[in-house]
């Protein structure tokens, strides 16, 4: 098994065992942040945020994910996800993860890895999960229009994550997977990626009840503008994954949602999981028009 697609999250393999302001595998974000220094609005933005100075930083473990380095046999809880878990663009320290690990006292890994998909999710998930033995697996759960393929280059096996969002940008600029015909026999019809993230979302399940683990997962449209401060509620919002939000609470990806968006996934997940009503509605939505 390579260990790309067994267990280290990170494609480039420089990024392990760093403390790194920007990842190598991302230049947008770093393109980003340089550009809306020289706007009044984006650096507006960045000010309230906290990100002027640039002190983030991405601090990725000997396995390629963000946080301290895993001690197998310890006592713990885990975090599994995307981008949101992983969490582009925010300080460690604000991470669902990190909150839930004060609020709990506990010791939490974050499995999370950037432009995950809920085949990653699972896969990364049925590897570690039995080594780890986790109490309590939380999850905000990736979208179902993404998916996982495993492609080899320059001989080695590794994972590509394939999203219909992103289809426009790709195809302006000529790039696979737009330009196969398969991209989009896959995505014309929805419950191709509904029934995907359904089958992950079920094997996770499955595989947290083996292992006598809990399993709590939501997702981020259950975070609502109304459940933010007023303070937050009043403020103009800008366009960015997931839809308007306001732009005192924006990642420093300008792609996610920022450090209270991360505070009240914690909350939801410590109280409550959205599993049954989940499964419900992506079976609604599978077999409505049967």
């Amino acid at each position: 098994m390579s260990l790309t697609i067994g267990r280290v999250a990170q494609l480039d393999s420089s990024m392990v065992n760093t403390n790194t302001t920007f990842l190598t595998s991302n230049q947008g974000e770093k393109d980003r942040y340089e550009a809306a220094l020289k706007e009044v609005k984006g650096r507006k933005i960045l000010e309230l945020n906290n990100h002027i100075p640039n002190n983030m930083t991405y601090r990725v473990n000997s396995l390629g994910f963000r946080g301290d380095d895993w001690d197998i046999g310890t006592d713990c809880d885990v975090t599994i996800g995307s981008s949101n878990t992983w969490g582009g663009g925010n300080y460690e320290e604000n991470l669902y993860s990190s909150v839930i690990a004060r609020e709990t006292n506990r010791t939490v890994y974050n499995l999370g890895y950037p432009a995950g998909t809920a085949d990653g999710t699972f896969r990364y998930a049925m590897y570690w999960l039995p080594k780890l033995m986790p109490k309590t697996v939380y999850s905000c759960w990736p979208t179902a229009e993404r998916l996982e393929m495993i492609q080899t280059k320059d001989g080695e096996k590794m994972h590509k994550h394939i999203s219909w969002n992103e289809r426009p940008s790709k195809i302006e600029q000529n790039r696979w997977p737009a330009t196969d015909q398969w991209y989009f026999k896959w995505f014309e019809n929805p419950e191709n990626s509904l029934l995907n993230n359904l089958k992950n979302l079920m094997a996770v399940k499955q595989l947290c009840d083996s292992i006598g683990a809990e399993f709590r997962m939501t997702r981020p449209r259950y975070i609502k503008i109304e459940h933010l401060p007023k303070a937050l509620q009043d403020q103009e919002t800008i366009s960015i994954q997931g839809g308007a939000w306001p732009i005192g609470d924006i990642a420093r990806d300008f792609k996610h949602r920022g450090a209270e968006f991360q505070r009240l996934l914690a909350e939801r997940l410590l109280k409550t999981s959205d599993y049954n009503g989940e499964l419900s509605l992506l079976k609604e939505k599978i077999y409505e028009n049967n």
